[in-house]
């Protein structure tokens, strides 16, 4: 088995992060066209989100928010 230190961060999908963030499909990707969230392109019509980016994605418009 594997530790979780070597083993590489699963990549989420679009409905996936969705469900996460509850924003529509749409506007994630009306964002990842502007570049206002960090994406993986796997190729090009192939995207996927690393939950590092996402949460620290997260924590920048939270504390620009305070």
């Amino acid at each position: 088995m594997i530790p979780d230190s070597l083993r590489p961060e699963r990549l989420l999908t679009i409905n996936e992060v969705a469900d996460l963030t509850g924003l529509a499909v749409g506007t994630l990707y009306h964002f990842v066209s502007q570049k206002r969230i960090p994406v993986v392109r796997l190729s090009r019509r192939c995207i996927r989100f690393r939950q590092s980016d996402l949460s620290d994605w997260i924590q920048t418009l939270t504390q620009g928010a305070r």
